[in-house]
């Protein structure tokens, strides 16, 4: 397995150069550059990867256009541009609940997985304050929702699908279930369709909301939300409860927010251009027992760290002049105005295992960055703006690794087209594209030996991320017993000249002592 890292910039319509960037996907732990898109630029959480691999697509939202931008995995122009009723400033997917289960049946019977597999259901937000959730299968328009009042910064699907989370510049955080929002066939009048109400509305927040993270819970009564705003605090809720845990306050604004995937930790990036790390647990130095902070509505104040002991500075260090002119390819105008700006940490993700931290900033660049030591790994090619949209993925090596020309999907298919209008509450009139799986070859039976010799291998590879095969090579017997002879005889040489230079020495000693004592 490895680990690849998408990420995306804003882009500037008043800069040629910035629209003629690309967004890359590379790995984690070598050099590796698996995909790049051309022309992809996107407001912040405009972006959304179904995955990494052969069949994946990109969908971005473009800034100031009502369109939406799907790219194929292998490609780097887009093969579609959707229109859109207005323009959308954020994106969130999610798959459908039965869609494991789906996988898991057609790899048990005689046929294999058809190779048209798209997300189930694509939320986006509005400028106007407008939720929008779209069919990907049918391209069926199932909700529009007055939302906020204010533009959308952030949607976020749980995990199990079960919430849908939008965070507003009104300072309002709102919670909807998705069942509510996509429900359209249930009523027969359309104000019965309309009333549909959010789970939960948050109004503690007294500035916009810059950024929200969802905990992937394995149970739905541990599913925390993590929201952060330009009011330069943290709030942790309990969703299924509504209540608030714990808040902090930091003293500047916070851009970003990502948590460990054990729940251990929050990484706060800050408009001063700092990581900030929030501990959730502490040892009690009376005790010596690991007890959590905060909970029960709980305000902690985060002092500064001058020692920077939870603190990433790394991305405070601005590129030199040439550096700028080579890489970002501004004007000497335009990065003399950079340089008057603070940098900010605009966007945050993390690895598969909690190690690495992987973090993009106002100048386009992107560090992965090792939690422990807290100093970078790993710099990535930067970007002409600001970084939009991070997203770390994990595939095998082969479908990573693999030429350019074999990563185009050949049986590839269309999105529909979406609608601009809502679709019909009359059941009989929901169409869906699918494709039928083809029948499975017949193969022989493996045989237990092999079977297990592969899933050795497979956890080799899962546990060897450095891209480096290595195996455990035979020796016959023969073989080993003349290596051991061979070994045996220089030993011998070595050791009878070892002897002969210590005698040499002691006559030489004896001579020395007869000299001198004769003196």
């Amino acid at each position: 397995m490895d680990e690849s890292i998408f990420y995306i910039a804003e882009g500037d319509p008043a800069d040629k150069h910035s629209q003629e960037s690309f967004a890359m996907a590379t790995s984690v732990h070598n050099s590796h550059q698996h995909a790049s898109f051309r022309q992809a630029d996107c407001a912040k959480n405009g972006a959304v990867l179904t995955g990494s691999g052969p069949g994946e697509r990109l969908l971005v939202a473009s800034p100031n256009k009502a369109l939406l931008n799907v790219y194929s995995w292998g490609k780097e122009s887009p093969d579609q541009r959707i229109p859109l009723p207005e323009a959308l400033t954020c994106l969130s997917l999610v798959s459908h609940p039965n869609s494991k289960l789906f996988v898991d049946s057609m790899r048990s019977s005689q046929f294999n997985l058809p190779s048209f597999r798209i997300p189930w259901l694509l939320a986006g937000g509005s400028k106007s304050g407008k939720i929008y959730v779209w069919e990907l299968s049918s391209g069926s328009l199932l909700c529009v929702k007055e939302a906020h009042y204010q533009a959308i910064s952030v949607v976020r699907f749980s995990k199990c699908g079960t919430f849908l989370v939008a965070g507003s510049d009104d300072a309002r955080c709102t919670i909807w279930k998705t069942l509510d929002l996509i429900s359209i066939f249930q009523g027969e009048d359309e104000d019965t369709v309309k009333a549909a109400k959010p789970f939960h509305a948050i109004t503690d927040n007294t500035l916009a909301i810059s950024d929200l993270y969802l905990s992937e819970a394995g149970l739905i009564n541990d599913l925390r939300l993590y929201t952060v705003s330009k009011d330069s605090t943290l709030r942790i809720y309990d969703i299924m409860t509504k209540s608030l845990l714990t808040t902090f306050i930091l003293p500047e604004a916070i851009d970003s927010v990502v948590t460990d995937p054990a729940g251990r930790a929050v990484y706060l990036g800050l408009a001063s251009g700092l990581i900030r790390t929030i501990p959730l647990y502490n040892i009690n130095p009376n005790t010596m027992v690991l007890e959590s902070i905060g909970g029960n509505r709980k305000i902690v104040t985060v002092e500064n760290d001058p020692n920077l002991n939870f603190t990433f500075v790394h991305h405070q260090q601005r590129l030199s002049a040439e550096t700028n002119t080579s890489l970002l390819h501004k004007s000497l105008k335009k990065k003399n105005d950079d340089d008057n700006k603070p940098i900010s940490v605009t966007k945050l993700a993390i690895s598969l295992d909690g190690t690495n931290l992987v973090s993009g900033d106002s100048l386009g660049r992107v560090f992965v960055s090792d939690i422990i030591t807290r100093q970078v790994a790993k710099t990535f090619t930067p970007c002409n703006s600001p970084i939009s949209y991070i997203q770390v993925n994990a595939a095998p090596f082969d479908a990573l690794n693999t030429p350019s020309s074999s990563k185009v999907d050949k049986k590839h298919r269309l999105i529909p087209q979406f609608k601009r209008v809502l679709a019909s509450r009359n059941p009989i009139e929901h169409q869906l594209n699918l494709e039928i799986p083809s029948e499975a070859k017949d193969e022989e039976e493996e045989d237990f030996g092999d079977w297990l010799s592969r899933k050795t291998q497979e956890d080799l590879e899962f546990k060897n991320l450095s891209g480096v095969n290595s195996s455990v090579k035979t020796v016959s017997t023969s073989a080993i017993s003349s290596s051991n002879q061979e070994l045996e005889e220089k030993l011998a040489k070595v050791s009878n000249a070892y002897t002969e230079l210590r005698t040499k020495h002691e006559e030489l000693l004896k001579e020395h002592s007869k000299v001198l004592s004769s003196k």
